[in-house]
């Protein structure tokens, strides 16, 4: 699993293994490659470059970050075969989607989720962090409107968490199967339950008159 935080720059290379459409893709020795990275807002990054390392490629971040944003940003690697002799094409890989979490944010991110629900700890990156974007989403329809600067309650992220894993239980077509960001699994909206509507509206007690 490999997530970054917004203002991060990467001091190590990011190692792929490029593939298409799931079947690896085999590297030569003449090979060249450029590195795409295209943020949440949709934008091109070019300044990431990348080399060949045996059947993987080392892709290397510039000196000033590029997660800029938080979100889902999709990293593409575009291998040019046409300067080996004995190879030919360019070949686009499959994507790979790269998490920039927010701490400023003050809502649950992927390190909090994985500490409060163990299922989600092998789960990769980008389909927890759809799940928490999608119960964040939720919660703040259901919680009380918090005041310009205020501070996200705990309760809003301990809720907001308890949706995301309602929301991946309720989505499971087979929920025996084990399988975590399968085929077995398709996200599915998920109605907040009594318990999160409690943590997030705690009901007061009637008083009693003697």
């Amino acid at each position: 699993m490999t997530y970054f935080y917004t203002g991060d720059i990467p001091a190590a290379a990011l190692i792929v293994s490029p593939s298409l459409n799931g079947e690896a893709i085999t590297l030569h020795d003449g090979d060249t490659v450029v590195v795409l990275l295209t943020d949440p807002s949709g934008d091109e990054i070019t300044t990431l470059t990348g080399a060949l390392d045996d059947q993987d490629i080392e892709v290397t971040f510039p000196g000033t970050t590029v997660f800029t944003e938080p979100g889902i940003y999709t990293l593409t690697v575009v291998i040019d075969h046409t300067g080996d002799a004995g190879a030919t094409g360019i070949q686009q890989a499959d994507p790979i989607r790269l998490v920039a979490d927010d701490t400023a944010a003050q809502w649950a991110t992927l390190a909090l989720a994985r500490d409060q629900w163990i299922d989600a700890r092998p789960m990769d990156d980008p389909l927890l962090y759809d799940l928490l974007t999608l119960a964040k989403d939720q919660v703040v329809e259901y919680a009380p409107v918090l005041a310009d600067g205020v501070a996200v309650p705990l309760r809003y992220r301990l809720g907001q968490i308890a949706q995301a894993k309602n929301v991946y239980n309720g989505s499971l077509v087979d929920a025996g199967s084990g399988d975590i960001g399968s085929d077995s699994f398709q996200i599915r909206p998920f109605p907040l339950d009594w318990q999160i509507k409690q943590m997030l509206r705690p009901r007061r007690g009637t008083p009693v008159v003697g």
